[in-house]
């Protein structure tokens, strides 16, 4: 009978280490999850500023051909690129948006040709 108890006491005791160890594996994985969401929407988003600011430059450089441009788009492995132009005597007005994931980051940049090579006469990243 005093064996049973004992064996009884164990089993127990097994069976709350069990549970401390299941629940700290679980903390553990619930931590390691949120830490990986946050790296990715940090990556999302510096892929989506890269993004804005490559299509900020692929307008200086067909504005450069054609004058009359007013617009295009990018798509990339990483994401999609949307470009409006504007022009307001003789001044450009670029707004792009990159879009990486869920990440939408707008650059918008004020230009001016001269002497043959852009000026940039601002150069703001505009936030909802």
């Amino acid at each position: 009978m005093r064996g049973s108890k004992c064996f009884g006491y164990i089993s127990l005791l097994i069976l709350l280490l069990l549970t401390v160890f299941s629940g700290l594996g679980m903390e553990s994985y619930l931590k390691a999850n949120a830490e990986n969401r946050m790296v990715k929407r940090e990556t999302q988003s510096r892929q989506a500023l890269y993004l804005a600011e490559g299509g900020i430059e692929w307008a200086k450089a067909h504005l450069l051909v054609n004058s009359e441009l007013r617009g295009g788009s990018l798509t990339f492995d990483t994401g999609h690129t949307d470009i409006q132009i504007e022009e307001s005597g003789g001044e450009y007005t670029v707004l792009a948006t990159g879009l990486s994931g869920r990440a939408v980051r707008k650059i918008e940049a004020r230009i001016l040709l001269m002497d043959g090579a852009w000026a940039i006469n601002s150069y703001q990243e505009l936030h909802r």
